[in-house]
């Protein structure tokens, strides 16, 4: 078997060396496009639908009504994309050779059972879903569609998902990037074919979706078969092998309720938006993704703190956390305001992209206007909890965001908002649960620090 990580590998990314700034910036700005154009998937559905569908504002909300309950089943499995990440890096700090065979191999063969699990559950309960979401009945059926044909994908996803995990986690991420931006041109290219030249809608730029999601996962299952470092892939040795496994788990799952409780409580939201009408549906959800790219912001800087403080945790290496930590909070805190003083700024140009209709434009701009002026808000509490899933802590994150996110804002749509039944009012639970569960993350995040150190110093003690 080769060595862990090659020379050249090594001295490219370094994540147990510092200074770690540049590098945590060259490791996040992939990342972050990665997660663009990833994006560029639903944008480009709700985009194509809004501007060349014949039923266009049907088709439009019909796209954006489904993304909260998406994301709730996705994300229960999405976690486990955290898990791995963690449970690499942690073995590549360690120089741990045998350890990173095992958790790749596992995570692979994760990614195919939970895909296919969730795939058919996604494919049969979508109109029961709908239902339950008070989906209006002017839409419900090409809803339906969409988001049957978007879960026969789900094992695509998942493996690309995972398999970027295991790239991330030993420093690479330009490959994602690179295939996600082939499989991102092919889904436009794609979705013009389907919606304008066959007219199949909905349903055209669902099919477009899943073929470029098998695309990209092919691509980064093929780079892990030819790699020549200690994550290389062999077909014919994927299982689980349960020591891995269960330390996935043990951080994956937490991960993973903790994304499904946030989606829960958007799926509530989405309900009280639905009560408002389709144009309301359409400025919303063309509204939430245009906030779906400031959290790939978010998620670049946190994904870089996840694994470098994995690495430095498995070199034992307390110094570096610590310089880590401070480093991502000030390029979260630069990140963060300036992208959202931009979106908040443009906001109807915005808006406008996805649908030139007044209405609808009007109707997402109390979301852009309220959380993304906040969103600074919501970086600090992710990462918060991406230092404590670096460091192995996965249940406590999840509790305090369950509490402070979910909790409140479904306490806020059913005992606050009907006083006050306005879409403003709404959208002001996002920032005040941001900010309650950011200083509670804090004070978890400073004693779970002091208890971590101490394990190590008794750990280098008892070496």
């Amino acid at each position: 078997m080769t060595d862990v990580i090659d020379k050249k590998q090594r001295q490219k990314t370094a994540m147990t060396e510092g200074p770690f700034k540049k590098k945590i910036l060259l490791f996040a700005l992939p990342i972050m496009l990665s997660g663009l154009l990833q994006l560029f998937y639903n944008s480009a559905d709700l985009i194509i639908v809004g501007r060349l569908s014949a039923d266009y504002e049907k088709a439009q909300a019909a796209v954006s009504s489904t993304s909260s309950l998406i994301h709730l089943i996705i994300n229960l499995v999405m976690g486990f994309s955290v898990g791995i990440n963690v449970s690499c890096a942690r073995r590549l700090g360690a120089k741990n050779e045998e350890g990173v065979f095992k958790v790749v191999h596992t995570a692979v063969m994760l990614a195919i059972v939970s895909g296919v699990v969730v795939g058919v559950i996604g494919f049969f309960m979508s109109g029961i879903f709908l239902q339950l979401m008070k989906s209006p009945l002017d839409v419900i059926d090409l809803s339906t569609i969409y988001l049957k044909i978007y879960f026969i994908g789900t094992p695509f996803l998942l493996v690309y998902e995972f398999c970027a995990s295991i790239l991330r986690a030993k420093g690479e991420t330009k490959k994602p990037l690179i295939y996600l931006a082939i499989s991102g041109a092919i889904n436009v290219v794609l979705n013009v074919i389907m919606v304008a030249g066959f007219k199949l809608s909905v349903k055209g730029v669902a099919i477009a979706t899943v073929i470029s999601e098998a695309i990209s996962a092919f691509l980064v299952v093929r780079y892990l078969i030819k790699t020549n470092d200690a994550c290389k892939l062999y077909l014919s040795k994927i299982k689980i092998h349960f020591r891995e496994f269960f330390e996935i788990v043990k951080i994956g799952i937490p991960a993973g309720v903790q994304g499904s409780m946030f989606s829960i409580s958007n799926v509530i939201i989405q309900s009280s938006i639905n009560s408002f009408g389709s144009t309301v549906m359409a400025g919303n959800g063309n509204a939430a993704s245009i906030e779906s790219y400031l959290n790939v912001v978010v998620n670049g800087v946190v994904n870089g703190a996840i694994s470098f403080i994995g690495q430095n945790y498995g070199a034992k290496k307390k110094e570096n956390i610590e310089k880590i930590m401070g480093d991502c909070f000030m390029l979260m805190t630069v990140f963060c305001l300036s992208t959202s003083a931009v979106v908040v700024l443009l906001r109807n140009q915005l808006l406008a992209i996805f649908n030139t209709d007044i209405n609808v434009i009007e109707a997402g701009v109390p979301r852009v206007l309220i959380n993304c002026s906040c969103y600074i808000l919501f970086g600090y509490m992710q990462l918060l909890v991406g230092f404590m899933r670096g460091l192995g802590k996965g249940v406590l994150p999840m509790i305090i965001s369950i509490c402070g996110i979910c909790v409140f804002r479904i306490l806020w749509v059913f005992f606050v908002l009907p006083y006050n039944k306005t879409i403003y009012f709404l959208f002001f639970s996002y920032p005040l649960s941001w900010f309650l569960t950011s200083v509670a993350q804090g004070i978890c995040c400073l004693i779970v620090k002091k208890k971590t150190y101490k394990k190590m110093l008794e750990e280098n003690y008892t070496n």
